[in-house]
């Protein structure tokens, strides 16, 4: 195994950047918001009130 114990800690996320300040951001939240409509409607369906 490799001692990463000297290795200092750096972010690889480039400063001001426009795809992880705006795009990753809308992304998840994005999929997060239909992650939740898919849970609705699975819920929905398994009680009833969606007929699929």
């Amino acid at each position: 195994m490799a001692n990463h114990a000297g290795d200092k800690r750096r972010s690889h996320i480039p400063k001001n950047s426009f795809f992880f300040e705006k795009i990753v951001p809308v992304s998840l939240i994005s999929m997060g918001v239909i992650m939740l409509g898919l849970i609705l409607f699975a819920a929905g369906v398994i009680l009833g009130f969606v007929h699929f």
